[in-house]
């Protein structure tokens, strides 16, 4: 039970930061990229080139190798996953579409990337993708208890970090200005708004997040392949949002706790079912999608829906003479 808890914290760490980076898109400004898994992907496949050393053919093949330490491996993987989310956003925020065309089109964007990666073998192996990746704190002579248990601590620790920042940005003037765009683009326009700069600096915000949960994801499993980041995973953190309640940072953490512990995580304790290990993930997916149909039909604002900030519907003061 200790391990199935400590397990449980650590997922709900770099699952909590996924729905935080996926909130800022699309709960702040109304963006439903399904290609979010990706930066997620891309996070995690760098910070694993980075901290592996030099492939050894024939068995593997993957670019870089560069065998250096796992926190320049976390810096890395925001930093591209930045970079490749900006790049996204200036290619398709850009274009006049309408929102449900943008959808289709990163969705798309998903799939190809996924199939891309998956027949390239020299890039990050392949569909095999990459294996052995270092662990950290493996050579601080911790036991294996104690080592869950301090990674639990490291993800909990940047989960709280993350949730600050965004906590910050949806109270500042930039958050605010977020919000009225995801309502009215073209009444933010009338108040001289650069939707497009808008949107894409907080497209890249979202997508370094995302680079950074990949980044501990695959330190704390020592692999990664293109199976780990299907559409379904976007979908799972769209669950997670629509239970705790887009928009809403806490709501999107509680959320994504929920979802964790009794949905994904809690399917495993189910009796009866160790016997039949390839059920688990259809049951798991069954649940789920049970779960977000229930919310959308009974509490479509979530748990915790968002909380206006007050002077977001202050009466405008009167003129004067």
């Amino acid at each position: 039970m200790f391990i199935f808890l400590i397990t449980t914290l650590t997922y709900v760490g770099f699952q909590g930061i996924l729905s935080l980076g996926m909130n800022l898109q699309w709960g702040y400004a109304g963006i439903l990229n399904l290609a979010y898994i990706v930066s997620m992907a891309v996070g995690a496949y760098v910070a694993g080139v980075i901290s592996l050393g030099k492939a050894q053919p024939p068995s593997t093949f993957y670019v870089l190798g560069l065998g250096l330490p796992f926190y320049l491996g976390i810096i890395a993987a925001i930093a591209a996953a930045g970079l490749f989310g900006a790049i996204v956003g200036a290619l398709v925020l850009g274009r006049k579409i309408r929102a449900n065309y943008f959808t289709v089109a990163t969705l798309v964007l998903a799939v190809v990337l996924a199939q891309l990666i998956s027949q390239t073998t020299g890039l990050f192996n392949g569909s095999e993708g990459l294996i052995a990746v270092p662990q950290p704190f493996v050579n601080a002579g911790l036991t294996y208890n104690g080592y869950q248990a301090s990674y639990m601590v490291v993800c909990l620790i940047l989960l709280g970090i993350v949730y600050v920042i965004c906590e910050v940005l949806r109270r500042s003037g930039f958050g605010r200005t977020l919000r009225t765009i995801r309502e009215d683009e073209i009444a933010s326009q009338v108040f001289g708004h650069n939707i497009f700069a808008m949107k894409l600096k907080i497209f890249t915000f979202g997508s370094a997040l995302a680079g950074l949960a990949g980044a501990l994801i695959i330190f704390y499993v020592g692999a990664f392949n293109p199976a780990g980041w299907s559409v379904s995973e976007t979908i799972f953190i769209l669950t997670c949002l629509f239970v705790g309640g887009s928009g809403n940072n806490i709501g999107a953490v509680i959320g994504t706790a929920i979802v964790v512990t009794f949905f994904s995580q809690g399917t495993q304790l189910i009796p009866g079912f160790q016997n039949y290990p390839e059920l688990i993930p259809v049951l798991r997916n069954l649940l789920i999608a049970a779960l977000l149909l229930a919310v959308l039909r009974w509490r479509p604002s979530g748990l915790f829906p968002e909380r206006i900030p007050k002077y977001d519907h202050q009466p405008p003061a009167a003129a004067k003479g």
